[in-house]
């Protein structure tokens, strides 16, 4: 049982093992492995797990990267940083801020301060300079008991189930994040603003559902035609497949009158589609950062200082903003997309996820 515990459910009784889907530095692979229950630190908590989903950044452990990222050192080390589940314990210095039996989603990043100035933007910021990612460098939530800094934890909405939410707690609170932070820029009235959502896939489909419930008029654009029939059925008001439409700029140009779109937001991982993006935009209009290929991206300086376009970013921010997520999401039934999977059926899932041949989110569901 693990130890560290001051609140405990009644008649607990924890497994000494579990099955967990990792990745193997030395392999570059993945692989079911039997694993510990972890033991708790006073401040953390102990989850039952819930559900947990795959994120398209957690392909980066199996690629190489130019962005200065080190990725899966060591050894194994389980998988995912997207989940929800219930609290099975506390640490003391968990206090009251939560108890046994409350239903939660969090954060995967640990080992910083969460009071610096950095940790007020991200916690990857924290000037400790010890920030690590649960899943990409210590263990995650795809196995059926997770330990997580209680700082990182926010308590779920009434009325929205576990079962597919595991997304929001790094593609919806990043989707909805650079929404904010797109809309904050914007001047004009939603409902005369024209926002391109680059990637409609597992962030995108959710980052249109945020687009929407704010009035903003949406134009989808993506590779994929699954991923755009998803848009369609989030209401996007326009969709262009801009691999096989060789016109999507003309026509996008036409729709919002000449001028292009006041904004756009990426949420893919595809530099080429990240130089095709200035040309979607009118004067001025906002570039909003938020997927992150594997190569560092370029931009013309002339460009930037003569104001063709913007440039800002986003991320799936800290606890308050994943509160505030959660709060907006239910109110407006914003529900992530997911297709389930079981444990043992981690790699087809992963290849499922590479071969960019699926709609909105891929996840397993634990009993």
């Amino acid at each position: 049982m693990a130890q560290g515990n001051n609140s405990t459910e009644s008649g607990l009784d924890l497994p000494s093992s579990q099955w967990a889907a990792q990745f193997n530095p030395s392999t570059r692979r993945a692989e079911i492995n039997q694993v510990p229950i972890p033991s708790i630190k006073p401040d953390e908590i102990l989850v039952k797990v819930r559900a947990a989903s795959l994120c398209h950044s957690d392909l980066m452990l199996f690629e190489d990267n130019e962005q200065g990222l080190i990725l899966g050192e060591g050894t194994p080390f389980t998988m995912g940083h997207e989940a929800c589940g219930i609290i099975l314990q506390t640490g003391s210095e968990v206090g009251a801020h939560f108890q046994p039996g409350d239903k939660i989603g969090w954060l995967p990043i640990v080992d910083c301060c969460f009071d610096c100035e950095g940790c007020q933007l991200s916690n990857l910021r924290c000037e400790r300079d010890t920030s690590k990612i649960q899943g990409m460098k210590v263990d995650g939530f795809f196995q059926p008991y997770c330990a997580i800094n209680w700082r990182n934890a926010a308590k779920i909405p009434e009325g929205m189930q576990l079962e597919n939410l595991a997304p929001m707690f790094c593609a919806g609170c990043t989707a909805y994040n650079a929404v904010n932070d797109t809309i904050k820029e914007l001047t004009t009235e939603p409902a005369k603003t024209y926002v391109a959502v680059i990637g409609c896939g597992g962030l995108g489909h959710l980052g249109i559902q945020y687009l929407k419930a704010y009035g903003y008029i949406v134009i989808g654009v993506d590779i994929s035609p699954d991923a755009l029939t998803e848009a369609v059925a989030q209401k996007a008001d326009h969709v262009f497949n801009s691999s096989t439409d060789v016109s999507y700029v003309e026509q996008i140009k036409a729709i919002t009158g000449g001028r292009g779109c006041h904004a756009a937001i990426n949420y893919t991982n595809s530099a080429a589609s990240y130089t095709a993006m200035p040309d979607l935009l009118r004067t001025n209009g906002l570039l909003m950062v938020a997927g992150i290929p594997q190569k560092p991206l370029s931009f013309n300086a002339f460009d930037i200082t003569m104001n063709r376009y913007q440039i800002r970013g986003s991320n799936n921010g800290i606890t308050p903003k994943l509160v505030k997520c959660l709060e907006f999401s239910q109110k407006h039934g914003i529900v992530p997309r997911v297709t389930q999977f079981k444990l043992e059926q981690f790699q087809e899932m992963l290849d499922l996820m590479q071969s960019n041949k699926h709609k909105g989110r891929l996840g397993v569901l634990f009993d």
